[in-house]
């Protein structure tokens, strides 16, 4: 019987391997590779099953309620202010959005809801809930539960005494300069942000970033600063985000429909005394657009609330005045415009909460889809303040 030519593979190793053994060889390969991926980084099949993140994520997340007491429903205003014009219009639809919501002299004079949305409906709200986490700071700091805004996150972070990140103050976290490393990637399914998003242990995620420049001098956004920054606050105040948020925010501005901030993992974990479960700080505060609003009218009044001082104003003129780069506070975004300064909340996907105290009046916006950034504002928030500033 006449020998089979010996393939070049066969040539150059001297080993007589079928390709049917190669293929086995390699799908074994690729079978070890990906287990041992998917368990050194064990949030990326959530993260690939999702592929990315939307406005309803809460719903597959867990979540911590931030319970109401007497809803203050909103008085709707006598005389409605103009509807966005056509081409603010024709923006906003094609940016998939589902709420517009107008407060003026602190009543709706606009209101409008689109693609699923509703006046009850519970939204995503991204990175506006970095700027709820610096309200709830200024109330750590006016309670005492924070002595100092410059003092060390070390005294809360004592896993970092040694370290030193220690040295980062509350101030560096706030104005997002605390000089980490922490990589702000939203695409990329390895990276930090990634992980934090899908995996269930965030106090581990956090503490792993590294100083890479000096605090206090380098602006750089980075969720994990705020993640830092509500592990900061909860360890001061010995409560949880959410429970905190109940106290000072929810309950006595009158929220009207309970919120829920999004947990690293299930509460049912810790009766296995599993780490505790902490809130996405950064991200996951969902609530429907009406509540948001009330956040707004809140920085409007400079921390005034039925006639009551609850956060003192000072803090917030300072949360919302331009510090280590000249369009970003305290965790709230300031866009320059001829008439003064505006400051915003603002969540990846086209979120703002938007403050006009030059008309006495809050936007919200809700939605799917973001525009591009001209100076480091996206589009749509420069429309939405153009027409919030008309009579």
């Amino acid at each position: 019987m006449e020998n089979k030519p010996m393939s070049k593979f066969e040539e150059v190793t001297g080993m007589n391997i079928s390709m049917k053994q190669i293929k086995v060889g390699f799908y074994a390969f690729l079978a070890v590779f990906v287990i041992s991926l998917f368990t050194l980084k064990p949030f990326l099949a959530t993260a690939i099953y999702h592929n990315f993140a939307t406005i309803q994520d809460y719903k597959f997340f867990s979540n911590r309620e931030v319970k109401i007491a007497t809803p203050q429903p909103w008085e709707m205003g006598s005389v409605p202010h103009s509807p966005p014009d056509a081409e603010l219009q024709k923006l906003l639809d094609q940016l998939k959005t589902t709420a517009v919501v107008m407060i003026d002299h602190g009543k709706i004079t606009y209101e409008k809801y689109n693609l699923g949305g509703g006046v009850d409906e519970i939204s995503g709200s991204f990175s506006m809930a970095k700027s709820i986490v610096a309200i709830l700071t200024g109330f750590a700091i006016q309670d005492g539960a924070i002595s100092r805004i410059d003092s060390e996150i070390k005294t809360w972070i004592p896993e970092w005494t040694d370290y030193p990140e220690g040295k980062i103050t509350v101030r560096d976290l706030l104005t997002m300069s605390s000089g980490l490393n922490w990589d702000e990637s939203y695409y990329n399914p390895f990276s930090i942000t990634t992980e934090a998003y899908y995996g269930s242990h965030l106090v581990f995620t956090a503490l792993k970033q590294r100083l890479i420049n000096e605090p206090g001098k380098v602006f750089s956004y980075q969720s994990g600063s705020t993640q830092l920054l509500g592990l900061v606050v909860s360890r001061a105040v010995n409560k949880s985000l959410a429970q905190y948020a109940s106290e000072k925010l929810w309950q006595p501005l009158g929220a009207e429909k309970t919120a829920l901030w999004s947990i690293d993992q299930s509460e049912n974990l810790n009766e296995a005394k599993i780490h505790p479960s902490i809130e996405k700080a950064y991200c996951c505060f969902n609530a429907r657009a009406r509540d948001f609003a009330k956040l707004g009218q809140f920085i409007l009044q400079k921390g005034q609330w039925n006639g009551k001082s609850l956060l003192d104003s000072k803090y917030i003129e300072e949360m919302t005045s331009p510090k280590v780069a000249p369009y970003y506070g305290y965790q709230w975004w300031v866009l320059p415009t001829p008439e003064g300064n505006i400051p915003y909340a603002r969540g990846i996907l086209g979120q703002y909460i938007i403050v006009i105290p030059q008309k006495d009046r809050v936007i919200v916006r809700l939605g799917m889809k973001t525009a591009d950034r001209i100076d480091h504002h996206p589009i749509e928030v420069r429309s939405l303040v153009a027409w919030g500033l008309k009579d």
